[in-house]
């Protein structure tokens, strides 16, 4: 039984069994892509002064680890928020469900910058029983 093709499908859940029922309802609550962008203007400093930042995140989980993806970006636009666009490489890492991990290195400025060297994550959440967190 793959959990993300029924996932997928989005079947009843009625007949399956609690823990993977729990499952599937984690995957509908989270396995989703997220954007955000903003548009910043240093009035004093136009047109040089257009600051764009851009994001994008998608988070998979599959009943045992929880794969994020994403892609971040900021620049100095001397026209307009599209033009000077460089997409920026798309980052991955995989953390295995319940388990306590190293900050991935793709948080290489947040741990050494902040004296966290030995910082450790998780991923967790609670859930009703309607499928909200």
């Amino acid at each position: 039984l793959c959990l993300l093709k029924v996932h997928s499908l989005g079947l009843d859940m009625n007949p399956m069994p609690p823990s993977l029922a729990k499952d599937i309802k984690t995957m509908r609550l989270f396995n989703k892509s997220f954007i955000d962008g903003e548009v910043y203007l240093e009035e004093d400093n136009w047109p040089a002064g257009l600051i764009v930042h851009q994001n994008a995140l998608s988070i998979q989980y599959d009943g045992a680890s929880w794969s994020f993806l994403y892609r971040s970006n900021h620049f100095q636009a001397d026209c307009c928020p599209h033009c000077d666009f460089v997409e920026p490489d798309l980052e991955q890492f995989t953390l295995e469900a319940g388990k306590l991990v190293p900050v991935p290195p793709q948080f290489d400025d947040f741990r050494h910058g902040q004296g966290n060297e030995d910082l450790m994550m998780n991923v967790s959440f609670t859930m009703e029983e309607d499928g909200t967190s």
